[in-house]
């Protein structure tokens, strides 16, 4: 199945998944699509509030998903076994909550509107209407997949997300650490100061929504984050061993 040809109608359901597709070359399409294949058959795909799982719903979330590990061999994503899919973005029981950068407001409890959510070893939560706007461009670069993978890469050593995925050799845990902090921290005291900044003040909630949110920009808009935000890239660039700003044009 995986070394089979791929076939026309897989590189139309790439393409209409996963806006950067038609940017790839054609053996990195096609070494998405066999991935693709893997990921679809071996996931537990769940509808949830009534919608039907469809090869559009697989698609745009396993394309999504096998990007960010495209230079990894064999990377499937084992600890997520089941991805639950709703139509739209849904209610959730909150513990607590605290007002992004306001950490001097009581937390609060309740139910409140979720896009996704990702579960330690457990599944991966997201919702089809935002999936269907986020494959279409990267003008703002949100994508709720990647952003959800993300924090299953970051709680592969940890049930805790902390912004701190396993480091493949070649990154320094200290630098890693030490740079990402610093631009976290950089960030949420010029918002604080009024000014505006490339990662939104959700990017800035945490460590570990600063790291989901900065893949999400890796990827989805790879050359303002360079410029932005250099050694969050430099770092994400060692991480997921993909350079996009080689394949996308830059944004008017």
């Amino acid at each position: 199945m995986i070394a089979s040809p791929v076939r026309e109608e897989e590189r139309q359901w790439l393409r209409r998944s996963l806006w950067q597709a038609e940017y790839l070359p054609s053996e990195l399409q096609e070494k998405l699509i066999r991935w693709c294949r893997v990921f679809v058959r071996e996931k537990n795909w769940e509808g949830c509030n009534g919608l039907s799982i469809t090869p559009e719903i697989q698609w745009s979330i396993s394309a999504a998903a096998g990007l960010m590990v495209l230079s990894y061999e064999d990377w499937y994503f084992d600890r997520t076994q089941t991805v639950l899919v709703y139509p739209a973005p849904y209610v959730a029981r909150e513990d607590g909550h605290s007002s992004l950068l306001n950490t001097n407001i009581p937390a609060i409890m309740g139910e409140f509107p979720r896009a996704g959510q990702t579960i330690y070893r457990g599944p991966v939560v997201v919702n089809w209407e935002d999936i269907l706007s986020d494959r279409q461009d990267g003008d703002d670069g949100d994508h709720l997949v990647i952003h959800e993978f993300a924090h299953q890469l970051d709680l592969i050593n940890s049930p805790f997300a902390d912004g701190l995925p396993p480091l493949p050799s070649g990154i320094d845990e200290e630098r890693w650490r030490r740079e990402m902090t610093g631009e976290f921290n950089e960030a949420r005291r010029l918002v604080e100061q009024g000014y505006n900044v490339l990662i939104d003040d959700y990017g800035l909630t945490s460590e570990s929504e600063f790291f989901a949110v900065a893949s999400e920009h890796y990827f989805q808009m790879p050359h303002e984050l360079a410029e932005y935000h250099p050694h969050v890239f430099e770092l994400l660039k060692q991480f997921y061993r993909i350079d996009l700003r080689a394949y996308l044009p830059v944004a008017d």
